[in-house]
């Protein structure tokens, strides 16, 4: 008898895509596996006005799909792994951690400039961000550059630089090379200096754990290497057990047996910026893991 999976996803566009790819591989690996495709209106997708961390943070695009997961209208959940900042429910998992693109935060400038680096960017001019992670640390290197606030899809808020709204608008290197927009890129930034959200580029799949049959599917799409630094991302946000809405950037290097986190963070405000870099192996990362979170979390109460 054929197995049917109905893969939950968010109807942006750059949401469908990810689900695709998903779909495209499994039915590539598995052709006897029957695939459909649900797409799910969440609240950031339906408030595309109000900031994030006035909406409930990034949690706001998969509660709705968590919800429609653990009801069984679907059998499992594509989701960014930036967006998993919150606790998932207990009777899920997530099954699969698929390699990133890139990591990496760049900038679209409106009419199509290259530059080497940050330093290079005109002086004050705007950029566009709905990030306040991406706030601080342009304000961190960058203080000159007018900050505007911006919403919506990918190609809606190109569009509306190129309309004239800011001089350039700042996204996740990854989104752009799944739409096939890359080549619109004019700076990718250097992941040492703008520090990536944790999670950025990665995408997870989250099934209910009592769904053992789907596991021989869906876990092949596990990477092993991908799932270790994004566990050490995720433990970072799990240890703090601060609400989603600080700005707050994590990014984990694994070079031999020696893990790299370098954390970036502020007050809600952003007036105070902060960075910390610690290293060690996979037997003591998770202890300096620990008393950084403790760190990070006395620092902003």
């Amino acid at each position: 008898m054929n197995q049917s999976l109905r893969i939950g996803t968010r109807q942006s566009p750059l949401a469908l895509q990810q689900a695709n790819a998903i779909q495209t591989r499994l039915n590539t690996l598995f052709p006897e596996l029957k695939t459909e495709i649900i797409p799910i209106t969440t609240t950031g997708d339906r408030n595309q006005t109000q900031p994030l961390h006035e909406l409930g943070g990034k949690g706001v695009f998969i509660k709705a799909i968590e919800e429609e997961l653990l009801n069984g209208t679907i059998d499992c959940a594509v989701h960014c792994l930036k967006d998993v900042t919150t606790t998932l429910d207990e009777q899920s998992e997530l099954i699969a951690f698929c390699p990133a693109e890139a990591v990496t935060d760049c900038i679209i400038m409106a009419h199509g400039q290259a530059y080497p680096s940050l330093a290079d960017l005109p002086k004050n001019i705007s950029i566009a961000t709905s990030s306040l992670r991406r706030q601080i640390l342009l304000q961190k290197y960058r203080p000159d550059i007018q900050i505007k606030p911006i919403r919506g899809n990918i190609d809606t808020r190109i569009q509306k630089c190129q309309d004239g709204y800011a001089d350039g608008l700042m996204l996740a290197t990854a989104g752009l090379i799944r739409l096939q927009r890359d080549q619109e890129i004019s700076l990718i930034c250097d992941p040492k200096q703008i520090i990536p959200a944790p999670g950025q580029g990665v995408v997870v799949i989250q099934k209910r754990r009592s769904d053992s049959h789907l596991s021989p599917f869906l876990a092949v799409l596990n990477d092993k290497k991908q799932q270790e630094l994004s566990l050490y991302e995720q433990a970072v946000i799990n240890s703090i057990g601060l609400s989603c809405d600080y700005p707050l950037g994590v990014y984990a290097t694994k070079h031999a047996d020696t893990i790299c986190i370098t954390a970036c963070w502020s007050d809600k405000a952003c007036q105070r910026f902060n960075k910390h870099v610690i290293t060690g192996n996979s037997s003591i990362i998770k202890e300096k893991i620990n008393t950084l979170s403790q760190h990070i979390k006395k620092s902003l109460t």
